[in-house]
């Protein structure tokens, strides 16, 4: 049953008749749909859509109802919005003898054969979907067609089934996009027809599988330990033992590289693992154990979920309670949008982003996000010419396994613009980044940040970079742990990256975590208070300014860094009061890290670091604590993570805690 309130007065209808109210959204559910007209909704009062407890089924876009000051969506009970069809009691069967024959043989007597319902995927007349090409700078505009068991996304069939292949030789590295890009410098810019790269893999043993593969899609860090791309597969040639990908890699292909092949039905061959077929509309599966009768979802919607309103006269709208589930494309999104706020609401295995707003005095509370394809939450606005804030706001919330398709910058949580909060979230198990900040005057305070940056490296759990201008920011009280790495892939807890500037980190607590902060060469960096616990190093802070990014900033007309400093008016107000050391970061010593503070901070079991340039940056009152024998480490750093979650910790000169979401019950919803 759904509700909608006009004032004091309600309408009530069937979950499956609200057709004519909510315009393009198609629902189903019990009962036959039937045509109905709601009253004309009051241009100076609120509307209620209330969801009854159990799955709704959306074909197209959930429209919101024009012309109210106000509309709550409120879910009671488990209410669900779904974008995927659902067999409830799958038939599921032997394969044929064509699919048997592609298969590989040791799958013979697990793989399965779900005929899809005609009747369900008939609402979407795009059929289902394939792979994508996503990755590194290229974001998953929607995601492919998922099955669902037992709530978790079966995979691609792929090899290896874990951890990733690696390459023996490159024939050809293809044509590489990026140098091609206005910020190269002209020195080495080049502009060449595109063109996929071939290589070698080390293990050749199973390219007569990929070659009978059709469709099969590669994903890699081809080059770089944080670049990451799926890639279509042109040819497979076991003779040369040689693949050749579609696509160039953005930065081309190095032996350095690894892979794994996906929707690949010859390496079907594992619990989990599934491949569609399109054509026939099946799904072809080795089921995990106990599944076989389980509920199969399919994911169809490529839409957003929700798309709020915005504009002049738009509603300020409220989501609660909701559960957003098993779709291709976004949960909610919008533009322009002012005051929307969503709050005790569930987001799980979602396609795309599952939160996308841009505009002011947006709000994410007490929610849960679990297996999103890319970004978790994702929140723009403010005004940094006038330094005026946005007033975003994400608390509370927790954050699991974001970043599912997309393995790189699909963080948790991502703001750009002025003057948001990110506070007491908890966020783990990331193959990459927890959390992207850009512009100013940002405070990311008491979070719970654990088990990220598990696939990648150079990278950190908190990461802002490449701008001269990201002034006022404020990261403070946060606690990271167990990010383990190595110096030759620097994994690290804060990473302000490529000279980035005016950031303060204060009175965090990083515990067994590779490297603790790594400050690449920006200026006016402070550093203080902050505690290191069984860390490789707690600091490095570089001066690569006058090193290897030096000919990246020698020419304003490609220095990325340039451009961002010429878009900002530091030399005018507010700019020139708040921030007045922009002024000078041309005329004195340009390059190096000026102004850089590193004091007060403690060191457990853990060395400083490197700091480079000495002369600029001033390193002031470390305190080294005596670290316990033995196994008593280990038990310190437990004892340490399990206080600051639950109450308030000192440690050296930091005072933190506690951290992650609050324990707070949600607000009962007004009957």
């Amino acid at each position: 049953m759904i509700a909608f309130r006009y004032g004091s007065r309600v309408h009530r209808i069937a979950l499956a008749t609200p057709v004519a109210l909510l315009a393009a959204c198609a629902w189903t559910g019990p009962g036959a749909p039937k045509p109905h007209t709601p009253p004309a909704p009051l241009t100076t009062d609120t509307v209620v859509i209330d969801l009854a407890p159990g799955t709704t089924t959306l074909a197209a876009p959930l429209a919101l109802p024009a012309g109210a000051r106000e509309i709550i969506v409120r879910g009671h009970g488990r209410a669900t919005l779904s974008g995927g069809i659902t067999i409830a009691a799958p038939n599921w069967r032997a394969p044929d003898e064509r699919l048997a024959a592609a298969l590989p043989a040791e799958s013979l007597a697990h793989v399965r054969v779900l005929e899809l319902p005609a009747a369900q995927l008939s609402r979407w007349p795009e059929g289902l979907a394939g792979p994508v090409h996503c990755g590194h700078t290229v974001p998953m505009p929607v995601a492919p067609t998922e099955v669902f068991v037992g709530g978790r996304a079966l995979t691609p069939a792929r090899w290896p089934n874990e951890g990733w292949a690696t390459i023996e030789r490159i024939v050809d590295p293809g044509s590489v996009p990026r140098n091609a890009e206005p910020d190269t410098p002209a020195a080495q810019r080049s502009t060449e027809p595109a063109r996929g790269g071939t290589f070698v893999p080390a293990d050749r043993s199973r390219l007569a599988r990929w070659q009978r593969s059709g469709d099969a899609w590669m994903q890699g860090y081809w080059n770089w330990d944080w670049s990451d791309e799926q890639l279509p597969v042109a040819s497979v040639d076991p003779a040369a033992g040689t693949v050749t990908l579609a696509m160039p890699h953005r930065y081309g292909l190095a032996q350095r590289g690894r892979f794994r092949i996906t929707n690949a039905l010859g390496e079907l061959d594992s619990p989990g693992e599934c491949w569609i077929d399109r054509g026939s509309a099946r799904v072809v599966a080795w089921l995990p154990p106990g599944d076989e009768r389980a509920p199969v979802t399919v994911s169809m919607l490529a839409e957003p979920m929700i798309r709020i309103p915005s504009g002049p006269g738009a509603p300020r709208v409220t989501v609660e309670g909701v559960t957003f589930e098993c779709t291709r494309g976004s949960a909610i999104v919008g533009t322009g949008v002012d005051g929307a706020t969503v709050r005790d609401c569930t987001f799980s295995n979602v396609g795309t982003r599952a939160i996308s707003l841009d505009g002011a005095r947006c709000s994410v509370t007490r929610c849960t996000f679990t297996d999103i394809g890319t970004t978790g939450v994702h929140l723009e606005g403010g005004d940094r010419a006038t330094l005026t804030p946005g007033h975003h706001r994400v608390e509370d919330s927790t954050f699991t396994r974001c970043g599912r398709l997309q393995r790189t910058y699909a963080p948790a949580i991502e703001i750009a613009g002025v003057g948001h909060a990110l506070i007491r979230n908890e966020i783990s198990d990331l193959p990459h980044i927890a959390v992207i900040y850009a512009g100013n005057e940002h405070l990311i305070e008491a979070n719970h940040v654990h088990h990220v940056v598990q696939e990648t490296g150079d990278a950190g759990a908190i990461c802002i970079g490449r701008d001269w201008t990201a002034h006022g920011n404020v990261l403070r009280g946060n606690l990271v742990h167990d990010i383990p790495g190595s110096d030759a892939r620097y994994q690290n807890a804060f990473y302000v990256d490529d000279m980035a500037s005016g950031i303060t980190l204060e009175d965090n607590l990083v515990v067994r975590c590779n490297w603790g902060m790594l400050i690449g060469g920006g200026r006016d960096n402070v550093v203080r208070r902050n505690a290191f616990v069984a860390c490789g190093k707690a600091i490095m802070y570089d001066a690569r300014g006058v090193g290897w990014m030096a000919p990246h900033i020698a020419d304003p007309a490609t220095s990325t860094l340039h451009r961002r400093l010429a878009e900002m008016p530091v030399d005018r107000e507010p700019w020139r009061s708040r921030y007045p050391s922009l002024q000078s970061y041309f005329t004195d010593r340009f390059g190096r890290p000026v102004g850089g503070v590193v004091e007060g901070n403690a060191l457990l079991a853990t060395p400083l670091g490197t700091i480079e340039d000495r002369a600029c940056v001033t390193e002031s009152g470390t305190v080294a604590l005596p670290a316990p024998a033995g196994e008593g480490l280990a038990a310190e750093c437990d004892r340490l993570i399990r206080a600051a979650c639950t109450g308030n910790v000192r440690i050296g000169n930091a005072r933190l805690g506690p951290v992650g979401p609050a324990r707070v019950p949600p607000l009962t919803p007004p009957g």
